[in-house]
């Protein structure tokens, strides 16, 4: 055995020796870019092993990977010498060198390897040298810093196999020791191995609204946090914690409308967002394209691309690194498909024609080429959908309902969230209804309306433990001491905070059966009352088309200010709704359960409550729309 220095272009991989002295099959390729990073960052450490097979070459027995990696850093016919042992033995006795190195490797348990690149840091590496001597994506690179730095009880608990990886991965969301150990040893005492959703749960961090998850992603963590905000970023996953949601949005608000007005300054006729369009938008009919112009290799990229996720589709043994694939993958094919779209239309189409614009998969998407209904030609061989495309698309001027709702998807979820939190506002107070609810909750199937296991939208915004602790062995004694009445008023408070209407509008009945039932069981009084507190009128009026707050001042005020108010601004419109239509007591018919008793309803003998609430209103809107005819009259 000796040690040489062998010109690259005289080694072979042992794979290629005669009948093959590397017992290496699977993977032989596998992270071949990131061992050659390695190498040029760290330089060679280890001799490759290798057979003398005549003519100058030799044959590699161990190290065939180090070779490929060789192979893309200098070239195969590179003369760059590296540090070879030469071992005087057979072909049988080659193989079995390249099986017993293969065999006896161990690879450092996953705790070791990120502790280890924890010391890296310590040491003053930063994510970006980590990244680039070790063949890593920065990302990949935080998350081993993360579980690097977990603390030693937590570490301690997967080394020894007390916790799988991703339950490990979830305590990375806690960002100190204390608060790790503190959440391991209360789920350690319950028994039985803790598993990552629990570890979520106690975090905090299983409760957030998959768009929001997602605009973590389209925004990006830095920028969020320039802006002010605070995020604790799930690294393994999506179950991002973020302090304020507002901020998030309106973050992606702002790039979506800056990507509006560029399109309209492209030529298109208009561009909007699609949570500011009517339900039912994204099914526009689209511009026909007679011919695609694919440019450089999108078609190849689009070709391969299909071909792939059509393979993962009808793989069995499917996985989920599969299923994010194919995800990636038709990302990839839309966005190769909206380029194409977008040079389809030339300026005299764009003048005709508009975009939509969203974001999905965290990424900021455009439908262009959508013809808005009122000049599109309608399918004439399906009536059906040409009435639901126009009624999504055109508001109701004759006051008549239209099949589908003329508020945008983001109003209506905002409804929703403001309809819940009036009814559990009036829940509480019936107890006996509130028992009720949960035990329908409890004995339905799929509970739909309310989630008996509080996690409801109540139980979204307030902290867990209704008795003052979240630990059962000192809430059961807490729980015990209660009077019967006592016990009773809490449970009306947790079957008030599992209601969760989102999503919900009280005028589609064939859909929303189960939340329409609980609404309509609760005095319709108290729950009139709670709603209108509730009822945020700045916002809806803001956020609804012209006609539907001319629509709403008809209803509350009377048609004639309403064909007054017809001839202002939008924006002088929506101030005179604000200020004059909420203390007649109307409400939108989202929000309209079966004892609604505002405008327009009309109550046959004695007047309902919230007529009381409109006589000074209308009196004092009439005064002032009169007030110029008034003097001239007093002059006689």
């Amino acid at each position: 055995m000796s040690d040489l220095q062998i010109p690259l272009n005289r080694l072979k991989f042992g794979h290629e020796d005669g009948a093959g002295i590397n017992a290496r099959v699977v993977g032989r390729q596998d992270g071949i870019a990131e061992l050659a990073v390695n190498l040029h960052a760290r330089g060679q450490i280890e001799n490759l092993i290798v057979k003398d097979v005549g003519d100058g070459f030799y044959a590699v027995s161990n190290g065939n990977r180090r070779l490929a990696a060789f192979h893309m850093l200098f070239g195969e016919q590179a003369e760059q010498p590296i540090n070879c042992t030469v071992r005087e033995v057979d072909e049988a006795g080659a193989f079995e060198d390249s099986l017993t190195t293969a065999v006896t490797a161990r690879q450092l348990h996953p705790v070791d390897q990120y502790e280890a690149f924890a010391k890296l840091e310590e040491r003053g590496k930063t994510e970006e040298d980590i990244a680039r001597q070790y063949g890593m994506t920065e990302k990949e690179v935080r998350q081993a810093l993360a579980l690097g730095r977990l603390s030693p009880k937590i570490r301690q608990a997967w080394r020894v196999g007390d916790l799988a990886a991703e339950t490990a991965q979830a305590f990375t969301l806690a960002l100190d020791h204390k608060t790790q150990d503190k959440v391991f040893e209360k789920l350690a005492k319950g028994g039985g191995r803790i598993q990552q959703w629990s570890v979520k749960r106690e975090l905090g961090a299983d409760a957030l609204d998959r768009d929001v998850a997602q605009l973590v992603e389209f925004i990006g963590a830095d920028a969020y946090r320039a802006r002010g905000g605070v995020l604790t970023e799930d690294l393994f996953g999506s179950s991002h914690i973020v302090s304020d949601e507002a901020l998030l949005k309106q973050m992606a608000r702002d790039i979506l409308t800056a990507k509006c007005e560029e399109l309209r300054a492209d030529g298109w006729a208009w561009a909007e967002l699609e949570g500011d369009l009517p339900q039912g938008a994204r099914w526009w009919p689209q511009s026909e394209i007679r011919k695609l112009a694919y440019e450089g290799d999108e078609l190849d990229r689009r070709t391969k691309a299909a071909g792939r996720v059509e393979e993962i589709e009808e793989a069995d043994d499917w996985t989920d690194e599969m299923g994010e694939e194919a995800d990636r993958l038709r990302v990839e094919i839309e966005v190769i498909d909206a380029a194409v779209r977008m040079r389809a239309f030339d300026a005299k189409k764009r003048k005709t024609l508009g975009c939509i614009v969203d974001v999905e998969e965290g990424k900021l998407t455009v439908l262009y080429g959508v013809k808005k209904p009122d000049n599109a030609k309608l399918s004439k061989g399906d009536p059906e959908a040409a009435k639901r495309v126009q009624a999504a698309a055109m508001p109701s001027t004759s006051g008549k309902a239209s099949d589908e709702p003329e508020i945008s998807n983001a109003l209506l979820h905002r409804l929703s969230v403001q309809l819940t939190k009036a009814a559990a506002t009036a829940l509480i107070q019936d107890e006996q209804l509130a028992l009720s609810v949960l035990l329908a909750g409890f004995g339905c199937f799929d509970g739909q309306g309310v989630e008996v296991t509080s996690n409801g939208l109540g139980a979204k915004e307030d902290t867990r433990g209704i008795l003052g602790t979240e630990e059962l062995e000192k809430a059961l004694p807490i729980a015990l001491a209660l009077k019967p009445a006592e016990r009773i008023t809490l449970l009306a408070q947790i079957a008030a905070d599992a209601l969760d209407f989102q999503g919900c509008a009280l005028d589609q009945r064939d859909v929303h059966e189960s939340e329409i039932a609980i609404c309509n069981a609760i005095d319709a009084k108290i729950f009139n009352a709670a709603m209108r507190g509730a009822f945020d009128a700045k916002d809806y009026f803001a956020g609804v088309s012209k006609a539907l707050c001319l629509k709403a001042i008809e209803e509350a005020v009377g048609p004639d200010l309403a064909r007054q108010q017809g001839k202002n601004p939008k924006a002088d419109i929506v101030a005179f709704a604000i200020e004059n239509v909420p203390s007649t007591g109307w409400l939108p018919p989202q929000l309209r359960h079966k004892g609604y008793d505002g405008p327009p309803v009309k109550t046959k003998g004695k007047a309902a409550p919230a007529e009381k609430v409109k006589k000074p209103v209308k009196a004092a809107v009439k005064k002032a729309a009169k007030k110029p005819a008034k003097k001239p009259a007093k002059k006689k």
